[in-house]
């Protein structure tokens, strides 16, 4: 089995091949397709650019994979930069897969951000689009880009939509890991406070180990042609925390309390709460989350100690 795995360097890529070299009595053949070489053993890499048409039809071309699973994609930015990574460069990746390997399934891995506010209750798969950002907005651009390959050429192609990620070796861009790195700088005597727009915002938050777990049983899945294909499948922990909730977890495990600094009036979010309806990838598929929140903020500290 040949399994390519795009943006294998990044954060959740690098999960994804510790994931599936782990994977016990099963041995599949890893090619990791980024700009640059992924960190470890495991997997060959692969060079190519996600906008780069030419290449990545090259590499589709030579691996001829039986599974692929699209991680690579772009997080920050413009409107235009996003779009044409998130969106055109997707495009590239799925038009090279319908030519050069038809029978691969392939899952593209969306964002809970094209979702935006949806209300206090669980968002279900069938909820409608209402992005709030450019990274929403090109998320959102996407999920429907590779549904309509389903739609238009029978493409074996689902959407997964992650919720709000966690685990060791998150980038400090997100409010999590900015906490743990802000308040092991004040253990370290380098600043006074941590510095937040706000604590009352709630999330859905899931660890990474999990979710590359749900990316596998989905590909892997009985029936992905007939019940999968074509679909999206949210994952989530199915639960909401705050931001003072993940501030007094990171205050418990390193044993000390620290002085919150915010703003005289805290910007309104946009989007303050969102939980994800697990209920038909745990129907489908059978996936239920297995690291709480408080193991994957005690882990993610240990991580950022040891770099």
């Amino acid at each position: 089995m040949r399994v390519l795995v795009t943006g294998a360097s990044g954060f959740t890529g690098r999960h994804m091949v510790d994931y599936l070299v782990s994977l016990p009595g099963v041995r599949p053949e890893i090619f990791g397709m980024s700009r640059s070489p992924p960190p470890g053993a495991g997997t060959r890499w692969v060079q190519a650019d996600l906008t780069d048409g030419a290449s990545v039809a090259r590499v589709v071309r030579d691996v001829l994979p039986d599974l692929v699973i699209h991680l690579a994609g772009l997080n920050r930015g413009s409107l235009r930069r996003l779009l044409e990574v998130n969106v055109i460069g997707t495009e590239q990746l799925l038009d090279a897969v319908l030519h050069e390997a038809p029978d691969a399934r392939v899952l593209v891995v969306g964002s809970s951000a094209e979702y935006g506010y949806a209300g206090e209750a669980p968002i279900p798969e069938n909820a409608p689009l209402r992005p709030v950002g450019p990274y929403g907005i090109s998320k959102a651009a996407e999920d429907l880009l590779a549904r309509r390959y389903h739609a238009v050429h029978d493409l074996s192609v689902a959407v997964a939509v992650p919720f709000n990620l966690v685990g060791p070796g998150l980038d400090e861009s997100f409010v999590s890991s900015r906490i743990i790195s802000q308040a092991l700088e004040i253990v370290r005597g380098a600043r006074s406070a941590i510095d937040l727009q706000g604590l009352d915002s709630k999330r859905d938050f899931v660890d990474v180990r999990d979710a590359v777990a749900a990316y596998w049983q989905i590909l892997t899945a009985d029936g992905f042609g007939e019940h999968i294909a074509g679909e999206k499948l949210n994952i989530g922990s199915g639960t909401v925390h705050s931001i003072a909730e993940v501030v007094d977890l990171v205050q418990r495990f390193l044993g000390a309390g620290f002085e919150i600094d915010l703003p005289a009036v805290c910007p309104p979010d946009p989007v303050p709460t969102q939980t994800a309806d697990i209920s038909r990838i745990r129907s489908l598929v059978g996936w239920s989350p297995r690291v709480p929140l408080e193991a994957s903020i005690r882990d993610m500290i240990a991580c950022a100690q040891a770099g």
